[in-house]
């Protein structure tokens, strides 16, 4: 039973009929289930945030334990609350879901934990070391995921691991502006150096990290120069199927585009230009008219995009 917080009648009912759409069969649903929870325990999270925990430890549902994982996000902001304290010795009980053996659970837990290292770094800081590592676990590609599927005379390979693994790039893309200074900087580029040979979407935020690297820690990234050079080259080196679309072409140019912002960056790492790789790689560039056109745009632009919110 719930107590009823600063004397308002109704938090009880609220609280019981939103846990009821909890496992909404809509997505939808369920997220503003989560928010509504999320905003509710701020109210009184004293009394709320500890029957959040109790709940996420007592349901079978993996739908339910998304939900609650999906409500503490909502929980944390960037400035101070009274939930701070409270959510500081209990927050390590809902990342556990980290390791939850559901796929979307995971995913939202990530989700949440992005959303504490953007907003709140001291939340999680203490709990880098027992985090990364299942972090890690997830930016990996699990061949058991992708599958084919049938779309009438064509088929199509699904992989349904990318989402939880563009969520785990994307909080390395975060904890490099809030925790660098707390990460393995050379396990953190392993596991960058494996996504700039995944999918498109990882890619893109690799190719971001890298610009990023670049300015914080280009030590570390000049060591690895020759293992980053060579999925760039693979990128710009790709070509398009005689029948490609318009959109996959777009989609391959802005590909291009963001490698290309990535490789300018690699190039102002001090003494960048004594590695033989990127040497290479750049004369290469240089002999290709179109390629050169869009170096020469993009260094006019400042050479590097402006940094993404990816919490």
């Amino acid at each position: 039973k719930v107590a009823t917080p600063l004397g308002w009648p109704f938090v009880e009912q609220m609280w019981t009929l939103l846990f009821h759409h909890c496992e909404s069969k809509e997505e939808g649903t369920r997220n503003m289930v989560a928010e509504c929870l999320g905003k509710l325990t701020l109210v009184d999270p004293k009394t709320l945030l500890p029957i959040l925990r109790s709940n996420l430890a007592s349901t079978a549902s993996s739908i339910a334990r998304a939900t609650v994982v999906t409500a503490v996000r909502f929980t944390i902001s960037d400035h101070s609350q009274a939930i701070d304290d409270l959510l500081s010795e209990c927050i390590g009980d809902f990342l556990q879901t980290l390791q939850d053996p559901d796929l979307n659970v995971r995913r939202v837990a990530l989700v949440t934990f992005n959303s504490a290292a953007h907003n709140k770094p001291s939340l999680i800081l203490g709990r880098l070391d027992e985090i990364l590592p299942h972090l890690y676990t997830e930016t990996k590609i699990r061949k058991e995921l992708i599958h084919e599927v049938e779309m009438g005379p064509f088929k199509h390979t699904v992989d349904d691991g990318l989402d939880v693994r563009k969520a785990a790039f994307e909080c390395m893309y975060t904890l490099l502006d809030t925790c660098l200074e707390r990460l393995d900087i050379f396990a953190f580029l392993s596991h960058v150096e494996g996504g700039l040979r995944d999918h498109y979407d990882i890619k893109m935020v690799t190719y971001l990290m890298l610009v990023r690297l670049a300015q914080k820690a280009p030590h570390a990234l000049f060591q690895r120069l020759s293992s980053v050079v060579e999925p760039l080259k693979a990128t710009m080196g790709a070509k398009m199927k005689s029948n490609a679309v318009k959109q996959e072409v777009e989609k391959q140019d802005e590909l291009k585009r963001s490698a290309l912002r990535a490789v300018l960056a690699l190039t102002s790492i001090p003494d960048s230009d004594k590695n033989p790789q990127l040497n290479e790689f750049m004369v290469q560039l240089r002999s290709n008219t179109d390629t050169l056109i869009m170096l020469e745009a993009l260094k006019k632009d400042g050479g590097s995009s402006e940094p993404m919110d990816l919490s």
